[in-house]
């Protein structure tokens, strides 16, 4: 498994800044993952069902708006990748204005 510690770090504290703190007294848990980061809240964790799918919805939706790719695995939980390098993939090539020769 692959350390992703600064990805760790960076979902908490985004979950943090939103109201969503993992550190608190709440079940939400993040911690690394096969190829990134797993969220997550576990089944009963003390609260309904019903709580725990609205507050994975919820940080679902955080961490998307703050531009990480979010995908639900087995059991509800919320599988966060880490985000490729910029310069990784090359940027479409900028259009040349038409000039016109007169």
């Amino acid at each position: 498994m692959v350390d992703h510690r600064e990805l760790v770090a960076d979902v908490t504290a985004t979950l943090s800044r939103a109201g969503l703190d993992a550190a608190g007294p709440s079940p939400l848990r993040i911690g690394p993952g096969p190829a990134g980061v797993v969220v997550g809240w576990p089944p009963g964790g003390g609260s309904p069902e019903g709580v725990r799918t609205a507050v994975l919805g919820a940080v679902a939706v955080v961490l998307r708006e703050a531009g990480h790719e979010v995908t639900e695995v087995d059991g509800g939980d919320l599988h966060v990748a880490p985000v490729p390098e910029p310069g990784g993939v090359p940027a479409e090539p900028e259009t040349v204005p038409e000039q016109w020769w007169g």
